[in-house]
């Protein structure tokens, strides 16, 4: 009997697509969106956006993704955005452009007259809506390593205008694939048992149900990526902190190691969870065989099958 591990169905946000535009030149995606990370004065917490790469560069120019108006800067070297710019756009969205080592010859002269009267604290400058206009292509600023940012990069994300939830950006951009792109399922968790993962194998489980989670992740442009369909299209900023809903506490986001555990069971509460049909089934079979779907932000789909047993 073939039962399908999607159990727990991750929210899907169907967004009409804009016109938006990567904020770089020949974009080259470093971090997809809801990836674990475990680091940074906020604790652990959910990546909002996508990274770009700009070749391990500081001073790379980043881009108006779209024609908008200036919404506030945000100047601080240790918060998890560092030197930051919010537009927001005729669409009724706003972009985040973070961790830029200066902002772009229109925002350096406020940017350095606050520096100079404040010093060294935390400053957030808002700005009277439709004041002052960046035009799609224009330069907001340069690549740094500002706030949670180990190399130069470009961090990007999408939010609704009140910012109280942030949207995948690659629902809304049209990124290139990367040659070497692919879906890997390493290792399979069960209680606190961790195995390599081979396709077909049987392994054990005790108790009502499997209690699941894969280390799994997508491949391209040789990064380790997150996921993107059992993964979510939207986090509602209440979430920020809430990982782990969706994520197993092995996962690992740090300078030189990055695992991602993905839930394949409810043990918190978290709205991205969309269907939970464990209380349904009331008790897991002694014995089926299972199949794991996973999808990467190109479109990428693959599965994977294997088989429990209860011991």
């Amino acid at each position: 009997m073939k039962r399908w591990l999607l159990l727990i169905s991750l929210m899907v946000f169907s967004a009409v697509v804009f016109s938006f535009s990567a904020p770089v030149d020949s974009p080259r995606v470093s971090a997809t969106f809801g990836e674990y990370r475990g680091s940074g004065n906020r604790g652990p917490h959910f990546h909002m956006g996508i990274d770009f790469s700009t070749g391990l560069k500081e001073g790379v120019p980043i881009y108006a993704s779209e024609r908008g108006w200036l919404v506030r800067i945000e100047i601080d070297e240790d918060d998890i955005y560092g030197y930051t710019v919010v537009l927001e756009h005729e669409n009724g969205y706003r972009t985040l452009y973070a961790h830029l080592s200066r902002f772009s010859k229109k925002l350096e002269t406020v940017a350095s007259s606050l520096k100079q009267e404040f010093g060294n604290v935390r400053i957030v400058v808002n700005f009277p809506e439709k004041e002052i206009w960046f035009e799609k292509g224009e330069v907001v600023g340069y690549s740094g390593t500002t706030g949670e940012a180990p190399i130069p990069h470009a961090h990007f994300e999408i939010r609704d205008r009140n910012e109280e939830v942030s949207y995948d950006p690659s629902t809304f951009l049209n990124l290139p694939k990367p040659v070497d792109e692919d879906i890997v399922l390493e290792k399979i968790k069960i209680g606190d048992s961790v195995y390599d993962f081979v396709e077909g194998r049987t392994y054990p489980f005790s108790g009502n149900f499997p209690d699941l989670a894969i280390k799994a992740y997508s491949k391209g442009f040789n990064n380790t990526l997150g996921l993107k369909k059992i993964s979510f299209d939207q986090i509602p900023w209440s979430e920020f902190t809430n990982v782990w809903g969706v994520y197993d506490r092995k996962s690992v986001s740090a300078a030189y190691r990055f695992e991602l555990w993905y839930k394949l069971f409810p043990e918190t509460f978290s709205s991205m969870i969309k269907v939970n049909k464990f209380p349904e089934l009331g008790k897991a079979p002694d014995f089926a065989k299972y199949t794991v779907v996973i999808e990467d932000i190109w479109g990428m789909k693959k599965e994977f099958s294997f088989y429990l047993q209860r011991r």
